[in-house]
């Protein structure tokens, strides 16, 4: 039994990514600011010279680079019809990522149901797009608590969408404004630290060949068979 439950599950998991539709996006941006905010700050949030995670400095002027992923099939949280922005979260998906060139600090979000995720306005007087990427540590990695990213863009013509729906493209041209927002809480004085940058390109990852469903079929019978065959050696021993 399971050799079997194992067997279905992964030929379960090899249909879903199969019919998974995900888009990525790869950008470019530039540090603006850096910012702390703690008790040794008066829990005030101040500009501050730079920040060091890890050993790792991040300043104003550095280049920022990295993707974010969304699942078109995310659907919708919490929306109502007279709300201008649909929320999409419920998908392990949704995951995105950012790295320092100088420092080579870096950072990669985890999927979560709720707190991964992004939203769209898609509305005459302007569009909107934001993703959101978050990772709680427990210690493992020597770090206790949360790092996140934000990424929003818009533009006041509502040239940026097409529609509300999960886009699989984002007019970048059309952006009249651009900020990509990284958070670490705590470090060593107990403070959160944050970097400010403004994105200086956006577009979509050109797609990866993907194996055609019969290939997936395939698979899913090949793991059947397998299973098939440990079970009938496992009656043979009883």
């Amino acid at each position: 039994m399971r050799a079997y439950l194992v067997t279905m599950f992964l030929a379960g998991v090899a249909t879903s990514q199969a019919h998974a539709k995900l888009v990525t996006f790869d950008y470019t941006a530039v540090v603006d600011k850096t910012t702390r905010y703690g008790a040794s700050t008066g829990y005030a949030t101040i500009d501050v010279p730079s920040i060091s995670i890890d050993g790792k400095e991040i300043v104003a002027g550095d280049t920022q680079r990295g993707s974010f992923t969304i699942d078109l099939d995310t659907p919708t949280y919490d929306w109502r019809p007279e709300y201008s922005t649909v929320e999409y979260r419920g998908s392990l998906n949704n995951i995105g990522s950012v790295s320092v060139d100088r420092s080579g600090y870096s950072f990669a979000s985890e999927g979560s149901l709720y707190e991964s995720g992004f939203s769209v306005s898609n509305q005459p007087y302007g569009d909107s797009f934001s993703f959101m990427g978050s990772t709680y540590r427990n210690g493992t990695s020597g770090h206790y608590g949360s790092e996140y990213m934000r990424i929003s863009l818009g533009d006041t013509n509502g040239d940026l969408l097409a529609t509300d729906a999960p886009p699989q493209f984002l007019n970048f041209a059309a952006a009249e404004w651009s900020q990509i927002l990284y958070g670490y809480y705590p470090d060593q004085n107990g403070d959160s630290l944050s970097t400010w940058g403004t994105l200086t390109s956006l577009a979509v990852r050109p797609p990866s060949p993907v194996p055609e469903p019969a290939s997936y079929a395939m698979l899913a019978a090949g793991l059947l068979t397998v299973g098939a065959v440990a079970r009938a050696k496992a009656r043979r021993k009883g």
